[in-house]
């Protein structure tokens, strides 16, 4: 298995190399380091590693957090997430991880990569909520602005993936609102909810905010405005309340539980990222503040996607469901 990692992005580059060689304890990986090669070697002196299964693939800086990104990957066709991105159009690698500048991700993926047939836009999304792990919210935040049709999309691939990583046999979907009443949401959601009632999609209705946390569906679908705000909610309400409850509660039954937290309100941590959905080729977005284990675990989930033949199987699955849709 072979796995490239944007070396030279996120907000602690150093945290890449320090996950890339943590990823080496699984012996089924080889891992390439995409960044400028003497900041590379310089770094992984202070580090012991199989030089055998580490490798350094030459690229120019990482787009900074603050470029526009489609305009940047454009202007430097070699910079490190344009080159991750090649490494797996040219069947190099299986993919990549970065905790770069998250536009610049899709933009490259999408751009080098090509998206399914029949798709405008690519999106992100997961299951963010421990306490209900197999609800998946799409978009978090490539698309601060959607249309009815692409929200439809968004619902499409969200089936797909709860049918293929998660086993669901038929996800239910529901809209992110602010009533449960079908009046209810602004504009794009009450379009929006035209569509998903005229579509063969399981479509249970609007969703409020506490639905998510109780499962109620399997595939929460908002535009990336929406989505994005609600993931950075749900961590900072996780840290808030296991910070308090560490300083109150001190006997160590309470504390095993109390350190559970972090994993149930910060889910995304624990696969490293999320993947790109609806293009060709796997591309893991990670948070840019990643720690190391953050990293070695984005890797991971690289692998285990690999190993499901998850771009294949939601190409073939999301056909099925755009197939099945009245009039698309």
């Amino acid at each position: 298995m072979k796995v490239a990692v944007d070396a030279m992005g996120g907000d602690y580059p150093l945290n890449n190399i320090e996950g890339a060689i943590k990823s080496l304890e699984d012996p089924e990986l080889e891992i390439f380091l995409v960044g400028e090669p003497e900041k590379l070697t310089s770094n992984l002196k202070n580090f012991s590693y199989d030089k055998n299964r580490l490798q350094i693939i030459p690229s120019d800086e990482a787009i900074r957090m603050d470029e526009q990104p489609g305009i940047a990957i454009k202007r430097r066709p070699n910079c490190s997430i344009n080159v991750c991105s090649g490494l797996v159009k040219k069947g190099m690698i299986d993919g990549y991880v970065s905790a770069g500048n998250s536009g610049a991700t899709f933009a490259s993926s999408a751009g080098i990569l090509g998206m399914f047939e029949g798709l405008t836009k690519p999106c992100v999304g997961g299951a963010v909520f421990g306490f209900a792990p197999k609800t998946l919210i799409l978009d978090l935040g490539l698309n601060v602005e959607s249309t009815p049709e692409q929200m439809l999309d968004f619902a499409a691939l969200g089936v797909s993936q709860a049918k293929i990583l998660y086993d669901v046999e038929k996800p239910t979907v529901g809209l992110l609102s602010n009533g449960s009443e079908s009046n209810k949401g602004n504009k794009l959601v009450k379009e929006s909810f035209k569509l998903f009632e005229k579509s063969s999609i399981n479509f249970h209705g609007n969703i409020e905010g506490h639905d998510i946390a109780l499962g109620k569906v399997n595939v929460v679908v908002c535009d990336g405005f929406t989505g994005n705000i609600l993931l950075k909610a749900i961590e900072g309400f996780g840290h808030v309340i296991y910070q308090f409850l560490k300083k109150e509660i001190t006997d160590n039954k309470s504390s095993e539980i109390i350190n559970l937290i972090p994993k149930k309100t910060n889910i995304m941590k624990e696969f490293g990222g999320g993947p790109v959905f609806g293009v060709n080729g796997i591309a893991i977005v990670a948070h840019g503040s990643s720690s190391p284990t953050a990293i070695a675990n984005g890797i991971s989930t690289v692998s285990w996607l690999t190993k499901k033949d998850y771009v294949n199987q939601s190409i073939k699955e999301l056909s099925s469901i755009r197939s099945s849709i009245n009039g698309w």
